[in-house]
């Protein structure tokens, strides 16, 4: 199996009006150590194909559409099966029509010797120029020149990082690193390629007390490069709250400033790129109004959110999962819903143009430094559970670790308790930091401060 047959066998159905394929091949690197001696080095590779099918478009503006996965063990006549269950399938699951971009499209991708650049879109030339000197705006070079040799250097990172705090022992460390290359093409005449890596380590710290009871602090992280896991300063941070841990109390109750960062600033930011989406608003389940604010106003810094495709992050991408070329979305200025982002599909359904699916999340600095910020809070570095509410925003989470930084300037550490909200009052007169920080798909302030939250 290969893409031309699936491409030859997809021509050649009269009855399919539009199809697209999708190539993903993808070379995974893994590392397991046990207390610092490796335990087993594995190396696996995959490819699959992903083929949407649409039938032409029904009179009352309906068509049907199907997707299926081919895999190297189908062929030929497996391909066919396939092919004629999804029409089957097409025929009795109408949707709204849309039409996937071509060559010179506005909004489309084009290709070009290194991959692709954007065009026919505002700023696309400059957007263009930058995209082509970035080498190494999706892929981490030394990955890709040799897998094996970067993981062993983050391997030492580790270990010099665990001798670095001797109160810890390292129970265990996965390290792993992919090189995954995507290609699109479709009727249409688009055929779009790009190469990206992605990083991924989990590892486990412990420290026994002096009243002999051992305890463990668990880490996991995932970024597009080695150097942004940050790994020899996420171990540093992971043996402070061990030593700290042990001797931590309660935080105080009641309505506090609280600090946030990380992953969870970047959860809750999530949730207005969540309810930002076109998909949303075609379906009227969004949470925000289009052209109205989404913050009261009430001190603190304005809220202010774009897509930017390519600003690098776990979410940065050359094109879509349509074709359509990367750029940047402003969405939220000043605390009011501008515009919508979204899959070209459901942008065509809302009679907007199509600029590309949501990408790497980005907000400007705050005007605050972090040392400022902390002054009189209750500052969270890790909650068990966190994550808002889709639906109204409402999040709690335990806490499992932190710091009650107290007026007098005293610096106390905590855990237990919890600390809930709701995002429409958490973020009037929240305050950001002037350090930015990325973390998955999140390009912004390093944290947030959250005033008068519930701390249990």
């Amino acid at each position: 199996m290969d893409l031309r047959l699936i491409q030859n066998v997809l021509a050649g159905r009269s009855e399919i009006a539009q199809w697209q394929v999708t190539e993903r091949r993808s070379r995974r690197f893994e590392r397991y150590l046990t207390f610092l001696k490796p335990e087993s080095e594995r190396e696996a590779s995959s490819v699959r194909w992903q083929v949407w099918i649409a039938l032409p478009p029904n009179p009352d503006g309906t068509q049907g559409e199907a997707g299926f996965t081919v895999t190297p063990v189908h062929g030929g006549p497996d391909l066919r099966v396939l092919l004629d269950a999804a029409v089957t399938s097409a025929q009795s699951a109408p949707n709204r029509a849309w039409k996937l971009p071509g060559p010179g499209d506005n909004g489309a991708a084009a290709g070009w010797r290194g991959g692709v650049v954007a065009c026919n879109v505002a700023g696309g030339a400059a957007t263009g120029a930058q995209m082509a000197t970035a080498t190494d705006f999706l892929a981490d070079q030394q990955i890709t020149r040799d897998p094996g040799q970067a993981l062993h250097g983050n391997i030492a990172l580790f270990g010099d990082a665990v001798h670095a705090a001797p109160w810890t022992r390292p129970s265990a460390l996965e390290l792993f690193a992919s090189i995954d290359d995507r290609r699109l093409v479709n009727h249409r005449g688009l055929d779009l390629s790009e190469r990206r890596t992605r990083c991924y380590a989990e590892f486990v710290l412990l420290h026994r007390g002096a009243n002999g009871e051992e305890s463990e602090y668990y880490d996991r992280c995932e970024a597009a490069s080695l150097g942004e896991l940050r790994l020899a300063e996420r171990v540093a941070d992971a043996a402070d709250c061990l030593r700290d841990g042990a001797a931590a109390g309660p935080p105080p109750a009641g309505r506090l400033p609280v600090l946030i960062g990380g992953e969870y600033l970047a959860g809750l930011m999530g949730w207005y790129a969540a309810h930002a989406d076109a998909a949303q608003h075609v379906r009227n389940i969004a949470a925000l109004t289009l052209d109205a604010p989404v913050v009261e106003p009430c001190g603190g810094d304005r809220l202010n959110l774009s897509s930017d495709a390519i600003v690098p992050s776990l979410a940065a991408y050359r094109f879509d999962e349509h074709g359509y070329a990367a750029c940047r979305q402003d969405f939220i200025q000043d605390g009011v819903l501008t515009a919508l982002h979204g899959a070209g599909r459901w942008m065509q359904v809302l009679e907007r143009q199509p600029r590309g699916q949501l990408a790497t999340l980005v907000a400007p600095p705050g005007r605050h430094g972090a040392a400022e910020l902390r002054h009189g809070s209750l500052e969270v570095v890790r909650f068990s559970e966190f994550h808002p509410r889709h639906d109204t925003g409402a999040f709690s989470g335990e806490i499992r670790f932190g710091w009650w930084n107290a007026p007098d300037g005293s610096r106390i550490a905590v855990k237990g308790g919890s600390v809930s909200g709701v995002l429409r009052e958490a973020m009037t007169g929240a305050s950001f930091s002037r350090e930015v920080a990325t973390v998955g798909g999140w390009h912004g302030p390093e944290w947030m401060r959250m005033h008068a939250m519930v701390a249990v």
